[in-house]
């Protein structure tokens, strides 16, 4: 129970402090831009105020993003001391959630680690049995804008126009555990090519 307790913590925490860090950052560099533009003289107590709020929650969520990094750093160094291993810390599937993976291409291991309880374990590579990039696809259907002749007809109509966008990219990892055959690690789309990538390197049999 007290695990399951830390890793929802840790999840919710990530859903917050990782929006917030974006948000806090973009309003403060447009208060620093305000600020240089048009001088700080002319800010408000009031903006003044948010301009420090922003800040204060721009650091806190950069400190707890780096606080989670060397947990997970530390976490893996002790695997790599305890079983021999030599896990790399820089390629961290998943992370900052605290569930991730990590990889010893030398041994051909990888270590499924719970940052938020400390909890690990050590599989083969074909333990791993498939990856793949998953999305979700959106297309919308936009009329006006180029008109478009009707053979025939002399007269001209809007024509219609499909936009297709490209939402939700995830990393699927299909793995030899009845419970829970598929894995799911959503990022961005760069990232999941970039990982599908080294899942052909890692994984090639």
């Amino acid at each position: 129970m007290k695990t399951c307790l830390r890793t929802l913590g840790a999840r919710l925490a990530n859903s917050v402090v990782i929006p917030a860090a974006w948000v806090s950052g973009l309003a403060t560099i447009g208060f620093v831009w305000g600020m240089i533009e048009f001088s700080s003289g002319k800010l408000t107590v009031e903006g003044r105020q948010l301009f420090l709020a922003s800040i204060s929650i721009f650091c806190l969520s950069i400190w707890h993003l780096i606080r989670r990094k060397r947990r997970a750093k530390v976490l893996v160094a002790s695997i790599n001391l305890k079983e021999g291993l030599s896990l790399d810390d820089n390629q961290l599937l998943g992370f900052p959630n605290p569930l991730f993976f990590v990889f010893d291409p030398s041994n051909k291991k990888l270590a499924q680690c719970q940052s938020a309880t400390g909890d690990y374990q050590i599989q083969d590579f074909t333990w791993v049995t498939g990856w793949q990039c998953e999305w979700q696809q959106i297309d919308s259907k936009v009329s006006g804008g180029v008109l478009q002749i009707v053979e025939g007809a002399g007269t001209s109509v809007p024509a219609d126009e499909i936009r297709r966008r490209f939402i939700r990219f995830s990393l699927v990892l299909t793995v030899a555990d009845a419970g829970h055959p598929l894995l799911r690690f959503p990022m961005s789309r760069s990232a999941v090519e970039g990982w599908c990538a080294r899942c052909n390197v890692l994984f090639k049999r």
